[in-house]
């Protein structure tokens, strides 16, 4: 969706100081264009504009707009001109050349658009384009995007309105680009208020984007999408402002049960239409990703709710002491049965029994528990009688029981059995948005149980805490939050207070800056939107550029620039 032109321009110019069309139309519309660099030099950012029909300059000069305190740029090194949309890039006969992107400027002038980094010396400047909204102004540029989306018979876009509170989110725009990269339109709308749109080529890709929104303190996100909601930027900026198009709330969960992620909406959803029937249900999911949680829900909304809920972990026990404390067993069964035992299975009488790994069931105890599926019938170790038993059993593992099927380590009758239905759980790094509402909770219980004042979480520690891949899911997370709150300094958890492993991701490495910069983000979202685009589009690579709203010839660039192929 990006605009602008990539033409290199022979040699310094000077700016026309009359107005382009589209500027005219935005100032005639109430419509501003923004122009901002997102400065960064080692860790830290900051935000410098660029004020239309003027330039930022660069270099060790007491006057530069951005001033670099280091040899390796010159006194008045480069210069970024703009004219309403147009901007050019101005080596100015530097020592050491201006980078930008992959190709060094020397004394010459090069057209760029959202999205390019500037190089000088140690900084890295990333230059980023939104549109501003006055009162009662139309939005002119999310109208001609989404005329152009009604062109095409299949085109989908999102409209995202965003709501942040600017006190915890103070850098608005900056945190907004580093998501949505160079190819979303971006409106400003006064007040905290934001307005994106997006293309909706894959539905995975807006799902990340607005997980990765939802995550970030102090923002409030609601969504429209065209053309069902509406197929203009008013009507769908009216129907995300109702909240129309947010996430359903699972109702009536057990305490302590967090579901944020449109994925995990559905689990639950389906899991509470599968309450209201005594069918088995098989869970999946990895170890520690809350496989017990769906259970127990399960058994919260059935009819059996006033039952027992009774839990057995298949992996704990060895195998003669599993067969026995599952089915029971009668005196003098075994060496040491001094007295008659109930099993699992009749504890859990009126109720639920939940097998958890069901996939490390030795084969022999697998055999007898089918015949107790079939029969409804329990017998004892060492017993002669058979007892009726009314139990709904719903089983988890964290194993691909078709692979143990197939390797012959699960009875495939069995399998079937238990799986009538199935609920696969997503591990815990693909439900971001649920990640720092989860983290608050256990850091809430941890602080509870300690008997010390509640704990609050710093931006810092939420961001790592969503970019940590997660392997032990659920489980590690609550493990890291009281480990960060045994170390909290005055109520505030900091990334310095989270785990190492969590940590890790963090901190720099030896070559640079850490491997999520801005840059980083936005080059992989426009990699994979020049890859969708070409897709889409047959390998077309004029039809490609048409669609991403970017010249021929800086797709081209694009395509060398990450080795797709052309």
């Amino acid at each position: 969706m990006n605009t602008g032109r990539h033409n290199p321009i022979e040699g310094p110019t000077e700016f026309d100081p009359g107005t382009s069309a589209d500027a005219a139309d935005g100032v005639a519309a109430g419509i501003g264009f923004r122009v901002y660099l997102l400065v960064r030099e080692g860790e830290k950012t900051r935000v410098v504009d660029v004020p239309d029909a003027g330039s930022v300059l660069f270099g060790r000069a007491p006057e530069a707009s951005v001033r670099i305190d280091d040899n390796r740029a010159s006194r008045r090194h480069a210069e970024l001109r703009r004219n309403g949309r147009e901007l050019v890039v101005i080596d100015l006969g530097s020592r050491n050349g201006t980078k930008v992107n992959d190709r060094r400027l020397r004394d010459e002038s090069l057209a760029v658009v959202g999205g390019d980094v500037i190089k000088v010396g140690p900084i890295e400047a990333l230059v980023a384009t939104a549109e501003t909204r006055g009162a009662g102004a139309s939005s002119s540029r999310l109208e001609r995007e989404l005329a152009d989306f009604g062109t095409s018979p299949d085109g989908r876009a999102v409209l995202i309105r965003i709501v942040m509170d600017l006190e915890r989110s103070p850098d608005g725009l900056v945190s907004l680009t580093e998501l949505l990269g160079p190819m979303a339109v971006v409106e400003e709308r006064g007040d905290g208020e934001y307005a994106a749109l997006l293309e909706e080529q894959d539905p995975r890709v807006v799902e990340r984007v607005l997980s990765a929104l939802k995550s970030r303190p102090g923002v409030q996100v609601t969504i429209a999408r065209f053309p069902e909601n509406g197929r203009t930027a008013a009507d769908l900026w009216t129907h995300a402002s109702r909240g129309a198009s947010a996430p359903p709330v699972v109702a009536d969960t057990r305490e302590g049960v967090v579901v944020a992620d449109p994925a995990m909406v559905q689990v639950f959803q389906l899991a509470r239409r599968l309450a209201s029937v005594q069918t088995t249900v098989l869970i999946l999911g990895e170890t520690g990703v809350g496989k017990e949680v769906i259970a127990e829900q399960i058994h919260h909304w059935s009819a059996r709710a006033q039952g027992p809920f009774v839990r057995l972990n298949c992996a704990s026990l060895p195998e003669t002491l599993l067969e026995s404390e599952l089915f029971g067993h009668e005196r003098g069964a075994f060496t040491g049965a001094d007295r008659r035992k109930i099993g699992y299975l009749e504890a859990a009488q009126g109720g639920t029994l939940f097998l958890d790994e069901i996939g490390e069931l030795p084969v022999t105890v697998q055999v007898k528990l089918l015949n107790v599926l079939e029969s409804r019938e329990v017998r004892r170790l060492g017993g002669t009688q058979e007892h009726p038993i009314d139990v709904r059993v719903v089983s988890a593992t964290h194993r691909d029981l078709t692979t143990e099927v197939g390797e012959g380590r699960f009875r495939e009758d069995l399998f079937y059995r238990l799986s009538a239905f199935t609920l696969v759980v997503p591990p815990l790094r693909e439900r971001q948005a649920e990640i720092p509402l989860i983290a608050e909770m256990f850091a809430r219980e941890a602080a509870h149980r300690a008997g010390r004042p509640p704990v609050v979480m710093e931006a810092s520690a939420v961001t790592a805490l969503v970019r940590h891949p997660w392997p032990g899911n659920v489980r590690e997370l609550k493990n890291a939050m009281e480990h960060a709150v045994v170390l909290a300094d005055r109520g505030r958890i900091g990334v310095e207070h989270l785990p190492e492993s969590v940590r890790r991701r963090e901190a720099p490495s030896a070559t640079g800056p850490s491997s999520s910069t801005v840059k980083d983000k936005l080059a992989d979202l426009e990699r994979r939107s020049i890859e969708e685009a070409l897709s889409a589009e047959g390998g077309n690579q004029t039809r490609a550029a048409r669609r991403l709203g970017m010249s021929r010839r800086a797709l081209i660039y694009k395509i060398e620039k990450y080795g797709l192929r052309r």
